[in-house]
């Protein structure tokens, strides 16, 4: 079977009916997904079925079971079922059940002031694709204001400019070892902050808002300040959470005749998120040039069948099936990171490099399909076997992107 074939023939099985809360049509990640809406994997598959319409027309997605109405109403619903699930501060949760484990419990943590990590950065940019697919629709901007304005209050840190994550729960990435076990409030994620600009940039486009586009370029500023390191010549997450220990000796404060002159403290992990702001556009070509040495000078990132998710050398590389939550981003191979990389190359135009990687994708995919006959959550970067949770569809759809 050919991966388009795959796709085609499985993408009405990730369209669901309203259920309960959910009062619009929506999207699933996948196979055993039946009431659970998540965001960025969401955002990931409006993106394939919409470049699927480009690039397969309309005729042969109708014979596949999904009509351009039906995919109009299951994006836009998406997007409108999230919106529905704001509450009165803005704060809108990572993802919406009408059943199972997480039925009401993100906005009962809420409701008792726990702080949460809000939906991941995706919704803007999930809103402007399901605008221009569907010619526009109808759903209240401000609310998509009010979302980032929650990010501005709660994940934001004024000193650096960056944006940090509450904790380490549901923050897309389940183990990246910058969040993973880490203090609450310190990690500025480099996956977070490039995904943030993006939201700025689609909030700007969709509401022709120059208090967004200037957001926009001052995270790019800020990031650029804070996250790039020049002596290793890549993007590294930070550390925000700089602490002032309190210590008086007869009178005398210690530690106060000289405070830190820096925001951040780097933490130099190289995983594939360091990559992301080529994804995203926010480094300059040399940057760029610079970060895809990286990938060319040893296998430790860049391996058989794509990017490791975090590099070989590094102390927390590991390639254990997880059991369950956390799934493992330690190593394995993940398609949307394959695919994210390959944007960022292809953007800055390194076509060597992104053909090689598109290959490796495609290598994998069709091994998998012609082995087993169905796409997986992740897979062994060296032999391409696979980890876990046949038929998970999400993170590898957008390789429709790559055809």
């Amino acid at each position: 079977m050919k991966i388009e074939e795959y796709v085609l023939s499985h993408f009405k099985n990730i369209l669901k009916p309203p259920v309960k809360n959910l009062k619009h049509p929506f999207i699933v990640p996948g196979t055993g997904y039946l009431t659970e809406l998540w965001g960025w994997d969401t955002y990931w598959e409006a993106l394939a079925i919409k470049r699927s319409f480009e690039l397969f027309g309309e005729e042969a997605m109708t014979r596949a079971g999904v009509s351009k109405k039906t995919a109009e109403a299951h994006i836009c619903g998406s997007v409108l079922n999230f919106l529905d699930a704001q509450q009165a501060d803005g704060y809108i949760p990572i993802m919406v059940s009408a059943g199972g484990l997480f039925e009401g419990f993100f906005e009962g943590e809420h409701k008792k002031g726990t702080p949460l990590n809000q939906h991941l950065p995706f919704l803007c940019q999930m809103t402007l694709l399901a605008d221009e697919f569907s010619g526009g629709f109808d759903y209240d901007k401000e609310k998509l204001v009010k979302y980032m304005r929650y990010y501005e209050e709660k994940q934001y840190d004024k000193k650096s400019g960056l944006f940090f994550w509450q904790d380490d729960i549901m923050v897309g990435i389940d183990n990246n070892p910058t969040v993973f076990y880490r203090p609450h409030r310190s990690s500025a994620d480099i996956f977070l902050n490039s995904f943030i600009y993006l939201e700025y940039v689609a909030l700007s486009k969709l509401s022709n808002d120059a208090d967004a586009a200037e957001k926009a370029e001052k995270l790019k500023a800020a990031i650029n300040a804070e996250m790039w390191d020049t002596r290793d010549g890549i993007y590294y997450s930070q550390d925000v959470n700089l602490f002032k220990t309190q210590c008086v000796v007869k009178g005398v404060a210690l530690h106060s005749g000289l405070d830190p002159h820096w925001n951040t403290m780097p933490l130099k992990i190289r995983f594939w998120g360091c990559f992301l702001p080529m994804y995203a556009g926010i480094c300059s070509d040399e940057q760029a040039e610079r970060m895809c040495k990286h990938l060319i000078d040893d296998d430790e990132l860049f391996a058989e069948y794509g990017i490791r998710t975090l590099a070989k050398n590094e102390k927390m590389y590991s390639l254990v099936k997880s059991a369950g939550n956390p799934s493992n981003w330690l190593g394995a191979v993940w398609v949307i990171a394959n695919y994210c990389v390959y944007k960022g190359l292809a953007r800055y135009g390194k076509v060597e490099l992104a053909a090689k990687l598109k290959e490796a994708t495609f290598k994998l995919l069709n091994k998998n399909l012609e082995e087993r006959g169905d796409f997986f959550e992740s897979y062994h970067p060296d032999s391409g076997e696979p980890f876990m949770h046949a038929g998970f569809l999400s993170h590898n759809l957008p390789v429709i992107d790559m055809l």
